[in-house]
């Protein structure tokens, strides 16, 4: 089990004091479940707050607690020395929050439950904000509303759909998911043209309506690609690629004498992850499976060879 960061601790040392202050008699495990934590390291938390208080550090400057053995570790706070009122969000803290909220409630896939928490997080939110934050629409909202709800229904979709080779199609679609890169809205499907799965951006959606299952795709449901366990050696350099990477593990390595990082991760897609690799260049150290470096190989020596041509045609 990895170490714990201090910060982390000291926010949880932090809350708990609140949360003390707010519950008198709270049980042992009850702390434990509500800042998912052991109730040993509860214990060991109450601990370290025991001996913990305002300079000085006289006895009636430390933080006491009260703990009723006799009734299965109930605890509570006795003096909190000042350090359990809540912690006010700092004018920054406060406008990040406000501008999630508002991007949240704008991007239109917030469901009515959602909707109504986004609200009050928002109301909550104004007091302590130094600025007002509005989210202009972009014009994307009622396409990505159309696609959830093709997504919760397992239905079809049909699209008019621009590529990004300015190339225009009509096609027949079921989506499966939709996820944001924090820049653009992306939807995963099963394609009917394409008879495969493929990505769409929702900004290059022209048309979208509700569609019939095609007649002869009965059998062609889409079908989960199999996992692939991918393995990457980078330049320590490179370590922001592994906060894009979703469920990745990561630790650091030797490799030919230089330290480097290792990424581990599993995908049942590797195409995109292929790009982000040619763009590193010569950070990528290794990869693996062999499919995947391959692939990547491929892709690379075609990219020279395109580079190649267009110089010696320049000259």
């Amino acid at each position: 089990m990895p170490a714990e960061h201090t910060a982390d601790r000291l926010t949880r040392l932090l809350a708990m004091m609140t949360y003390l202050a707010q519950h008198d008699r709270v049980p042992v495990p009850d702390l434990a479940t509500h800042f998912g934590v052991s109730e040993s390291q509860v214990l060991r938390d109450i601990d370290l707050l025991w001996v913990s208080g305002t300079p000085g550090y006289y006895h009636d400057d430390l933080i006491d607690f009260s703990v009723d053995d006799w009734e299965e570790d109930l605890i509570s706070l006795r003096a909190g020395q000042g350090l359990d009122r809540q912690v006010p969000l700092a004018p920054r803290e406060a406008l990040a929050l406000s501008a999630a909220v508002e991007w949240l409630r704008g991007s239109g896939v917030a469901t009515p439950g959602t909707e109504e928490v986004l609200l009050s997080v928002q109301a909550k939110l104004r007091g302590f904000s130094p600025a007002e934050v509005m989210v202009p629409e972009d014009g994307h909202a009622r396409a990505r509303t159309a696609v959830l709800a093709a997504i919760e229904s397992s239905g079809w979709l049909e699209i008019d759909y621009v590529s990004a080779e300015d190339r225009r199609t009509t096609r027949v679609i079921r989506p499966l998911a939709m996820f944001t890169d924090g820049a653009a809205w992306y939807l995963d499907a099963w394609c009917a043209l394409s008879r495969a799965r493929r990505t769409f951006r929702v900004d290059r959606i022209l048309r979208l309506e509700p569609a019939a299952e095609p007649a002869d795709l009965v059998a062609a449901e889409p079908v989960e690609a199999p996992a692939t366990e991918v393995v990457l050696v980078l330049d320590p350099s490179a370590r922001w690629l592994a906060e894009d990477l979703p469920d990745a593990t990561v630790r650091d390595v030797v490799a030919d004498g230089a330290r480097c990082l290792e990424i581990r991760l599993t995908l049942t897609r590797t195409d995109w992850l292929v790009r982000q690799l040619l763009a590193l260049g010569p950070k990528v150290r290794a990869v693996a499976p062999e499919g995947l470096r391959a692939d990547l190989l491929q892709r690379a020596t075609a990219a020279l060879a395109a580079y190649a041509a267009v110089g010696h045609h320049v000259d």
